[in-house]
C-alpha cells in the first residue's frame, strides 16, 4: 500500500512535472513566435515609413531639378533629374513589394498623375534644350501640372494613411496575441512575467520611437515647404538676372558681329586683285581664298617688283576673329619687309616669325601658323618655310610634290626658328604649273566622312594643266564643291595656281 502510494505520488509529481513542462514549454514558443511576429512587424512597419518619406522626398527633388533646369537652362539639372527618377521607381517598387494590396487600392490615380507629371517635366526638358526656357517655366508652373502635382500627393497621402491603418491593424492583432500570451503564461508565471516584460516594453519602445518618427516627419515637412518657399523666391530673382543677362548678351553679339564683319572685310580689301596679278608678265596666277566662318585664319599674298615675284600662302591655327587678327599681322610683316628689300630668305622668315611671335605673346594667344615663302626671278623659284607639300606639275603632264616639313618651322610658335630655315629651288620651263593650297582643300569631307585628299586634287590638275591658272582654279573649286556636297565646310579654303608663260 506504501508503495502504491509512493507510486502514485510519483506519477502525481511526473504528470505535474510534465504537464507544467508541456505548459510552459507551450507558452515559451507561442510568445517566441508573437514576439518574432511583433518584431517583423515593427521593422516592416519602419521600412514602409521610410520609403513613404523618400518617396515624398524624390518627388520634391524631381520637382526643383525640372524648375532648376527651366530657370537657367544648366544641363547638369536634366542630369540630376535622371538620376533620381530610378531611385524614385525602385522606392515605389519596393512599397509595392511590401504591401501590394494596400498600394494597389490607390495605385490607379497615383500613377497616372506620376506619368503625366514625367511628360510634362520631359517636355520641359525637351523646351530648354530647343531654347524655349520660358515657354519650359510655363509647363512647371501651369494648372495642369499642380492640379496634377495634387493628384499625386492626394495618392501618396492615401498610401502613408493605408500604411498607418495598417500598423493599426497589425498593433492591434498582436496586442490579442500577446494577451493570449500571456493568460497562457500565468501557468507559469516566472517565466512569463519576464517574457511578458520584455514584449511591453518593446511594444512601448515601438510607440515611442514612432511617435518620434511623426515628429520627425513633421519637421521633415515644414523644412521642405520653408526650402520650396526659398527656392521659389530665388528662381524669381534667378529669372531676374538671366533676362538682364540675355539683354546684355544680345547687345554683346551685336558688337561683336560688327566686330567681325570688319575684319572680314579688311581680310578681302587686303587680297591681291585680279588685276595686279595681270601685270605679272612671266607668270599667269590665279588666287582663292573662302573663310569657313565671318573671319578665316588663311592667308595668301601675291608681291611683284622689278621682275622678281614674292608669294605667301600660310594658315593660323583655327579660326575666327583672333586667327584673321594674325593672319592680317602676318600679311602686313611680310610686306613690311619685302619694302624694306630683305632679300635673305632665312632673316625675312627669322624677322617675321619674331614680331608674330611677340604679337602672339601681347595678345596672351598660343596660336601659331604655317607659312610658305615662294620668290621668283627669270624662271626658278625659292622656296622656304613649313606648310603643306607644293604641286609642281610639268607641261608634259608629271607631278612632282614638295614636302615642305624640313624646310621651316611654325611661325609664332618659338622665339627663334632660324636653325630650322633651309631653302629649296626649283625651275620652271614654260608651261609648268605649280599649287599652292591649305589643308582646307584636302581636308574637306563630303556626306560619308571621307577626305577630298591630295590625289584627287592633283588627278583635277592633271586633267587641265593645259588651262590657264584662273581655269584650273574655278576647276579645282567647282570639283571641291561637288566633292562636299551638303556637307557642313569646317575649315578656310585657299588656293594659288601659277603657271609659267615664258622662258
Amino acid at each position: 500500500m506504501k508503495l502504491a502510494s509512493g507510486s502514485n505520488l510519483i506519477t502525481f509529481v511526473s504528470l505535474s512535472l510534465g504537464f507544467s513542462g508541456l505548459l510552459f514549454g507551450a507558452s515559451a514558443w507561442n510568445v517566441w513566435t508573437t514576439y518574432q511576429a511583433f518584431d517583423k512587424a515593427i521593422a516592416n512597419q519602419f521600412k514602409l515609413q521610410n520609403l513613404s518619406n523618400q518617396i515624398i522626398y524624390f518627388d520634391e527633388v524631381l520637382t526643383m531639378s525640372a524648375r532648376m533646369n527651366a530657370s537657367t537652362g544648366d544641363p547638369k539639372w536634366e542630369d540630376r533629374y535622371n538620376r533620381f527618377v530610378p531611385q524614385l521607381d525602385s522606392t515605389i517598387k519596393q512599397i509595392i513589394e511590401q504591401i501590394p494590396n494596400t498600394y494597389n487600392a490607390n495605385a490607379k490615380k497615383t500613377d497616372e498623375a506620376n506619368l503625366k507629371l514625367v511628360d510634362l517635366e520631359t517636355r520641359s526638358f525637351q523646351l530648354v534644350r530647343q531654347g524655349k526656357a520660358n515657354e519650359a517655366m510655363k509647363v512647371l508652373s501651369g494648372q495642369e501640372y499642380e492640379s496634377l502635382k495634387q493628384v499625386y500627393a492626394q495618392g501618396i497621402l492615401a498610401t502613408r494613411n493605408a500604411i498607418q491603418t495598417e500598423t493599426e491593424r497589425s498593433l492591434s492583432q498582436y496586442r490579442q496575441f500577446l494577451f493570449q500570451s500571456l493568460l497562457l503564461a500565468g501557468l507559469s508565471l516566472p517565466i512569463l512575467v519576464v517574457t511578458a516584460s520584455i514584449i511591453i516594453r518593446q511594444l512601448l519602445g515601438y510607440v515611442r520611437d514612432r511617435d518620434q518618427a511623426q515628429l520627425s516627419l513633421q519637421e521633415l515637412n515644414q523644412l521642405l515647404e520653408s526650402l520650396v518657399d526659398e527656392r521659389t523666391e530665388a528662381l524669381k530673382s534667378a529669372n531676374l538676372e538671366i533676362t538682364h543677362l540675355n539683354d546684355r548678351l544680345q547687345e554683346e553679339n551685336l558688337r561683336m558681329s560688327s566686330e567681325l564683319e570688319l575684319t572680314r572685310r579688311l581680310q578681302q580689301m587686303i587680297l591681291p586683285r585680279s588685276e595686279e596679278l595681270q601685270t605679272i608678265q612671266d607668270l599667269d596666277i590665279a588666287g582663292f581664298m573662302e573663310p569657313s566662318t565671318e573671319v578665316g585664319g588663311d592667308y595668301y599674298d601675291v608681291l611683284h617688283k622689278n621682275g622678281r615675284v614674292k608669294i605667301g600662302i600660310g594658315d593660323v591655327t583655327g579660326h575666327g576673329l583672333e586667327s584673321g587678327v594674325l593672319m592680317i599681322m602676318a600679311q602686313t610683316a611680310v610686306r613690311t619687309l619685302d619694302a624694306l628689300q630683305e632679300t635673305d630668305p632665312r632673316r625675312f622668315l627669322t624677322a617675321l616669325n619674331t614680331t608674330m611671335y611677340e604679337n602672339a605673346r601681347r595678345m596672351n594667344s598660343d596660336k601659331n601658323m604655317s607659312l610658305l615663302l615662294l620668290d621668283y626671278y627669270q624662271g626658278q623659284f625659292s622656296i622656304v618655310g613649313q606648310h603643306e607639300e607644293v604641286i609642281v606639275v610639268r607641261a608634259g603632264g608629271e607631278i612632282e610634290r614638295i614636302d615642305t616639313n624640313d624646310l621651316g618651322f611654325p611661325i609664332g610658335l618659338e622665339a627663334d626658328i632660324s636653325l630650322f630655315i633651309i631653302q629649296s629651288k626649283i625651275t620652271l620651263e614654260l608651261g609648268d604649273l605649280v599649287v599652292l593650297y591649305t589643308d582646307g582643300i584636302t581636308e574637306a569631307e563630303n556626306i560619308n566622312r571621307e577626305f577630298y585628299g591630295l590625289d584627287r586634287l592633283c588627278q583635277v590638275i592633271t586633267q587641265h594643266n593645259q588651262e590657264s591658272a584662273q581655269f584650273i582654279s574655278d576647276a579645282i573649286i567647282k570639283d571641291l564643291r561637288k566633292f562636299i556636297g551638303l556637307n557642313r565646310i569646317y575649315d578656310d579654303i585657299t588656293l594659288v595656281v601659277i603657271k609659267q608663260l615664258c622662258r
